[in-house]
């Protein structure tokens, strides 16, 4: 279940959405319709319950949008805090392990190795003063020490080899790939946050918020629709052909692009 974000002002300018849509005698499923706008958002802005929606920037475009239409002027309730984003700020500070530090730390570890050895050897004759046999099984411990860290090193030079080669035909099949993949292909990349819809013969198939520097593919045929916020904050291309987000954008910045057959 969704924990309420919700605030006794937020609800109050929900109130105010809802009478004023009341007042032009508009349902929220054709308001939904003619904002191409789910269903749910609209409940959410009137209800003054803002959890259905992803992120504080998501929400804001959504009632911004909803409050032209409607001709109104409410300032965006202040719901968000630092609590509401510290799962997102701790998702975002999680790192990856670097898998190409492994072979440095084998060859660390191999070092330390030889130098336990040697350090054996010398403590044994300089201050055990061991038997010569002793000694002789110390260095030859030593001597197979360093045999076993030759073919540790043998095997990481083909193991990096062998990786150089993989690399190689990655990218021979990524040209390739991308050779087969540029028709119905359509790529968006974005200058700065900017939410997106994508509908294909009038079904949603594509709804999300994307942040400054985020890139998104999609493989899909005519006839589709891009219902586009914050649109100059986008930049794409559909089949290798660069889209117009900017011109025919309202004044909210909200643009419709649409691909037909012809």
């Amino acid at each position: 279940m969704i924990n309420e974000l919700k605030s006794a002002n937020s609800a109050k300018i929900g109130k105010i959405f809802k009478e004023a849509r009341n007042d032009i005698g508009i349902s929220k499923r054709d308001i939904a319709d003619s904002l191409v706008m789910s269903l749910k958002y609209i409940e959410a802005i009137e209800s003054g319950n803002y959890a259905v929606f992803p992120s504080e920037g998501f929400a804001r475009a959504y009632f911004i949008k909803y409050q032209g239409f409607l001709s109104i002027n409410c300032d965006f309730p202040s719901i968000y805090n630092e609590d509401n984003r510290k799962d997102e700020i701790i998702k975002k500070s999680i790192t990856k392990f670097n898998t190409s530090l492994i072979p440095l730390l084998i060859k660390a570890g191999i070092t330390l190795l030889i130098l336990f050895v040697l350090l054996m050897v010398y403590k044994s004759i300089f201050i055990n003063k061991s038997s010569d046999k002793e000694i002789i099984n110390i260095i030859d411990n030593a001597m197979n020490a360093e045999l076993i860290a030759a073919d540790i090193k043998n095997n990481l030079k083909e193991i990096d080899e062998l990786e150089i080669n993989k690399q190689e035909d990655l990218v021979v099949i990524s040209i390739e790939n991308e050779k087969i993949s540029t028709e119905n292909n359509l790529t968006l990349n974005f200058l700065n946050e900017c939410w997106i819809e994508i509908y294909y013969e009038n079904e949603l198939v594509a709804n999300q918020l994307f942040q400054t520097g985020d890139t998104y593919m999609l493989d899909i045929q005519k006839p589709f629709k891009v219902v586009v916020g914050n649109a100059d904050n986008v930049e794409g291309t559909y089949d290798g052909v660069s889209i117009d987000f900017i011109t025919n954008a309202n004044r909210l910045r909200v643009n419709t692009i649409i691909f037909n057959d012809e």
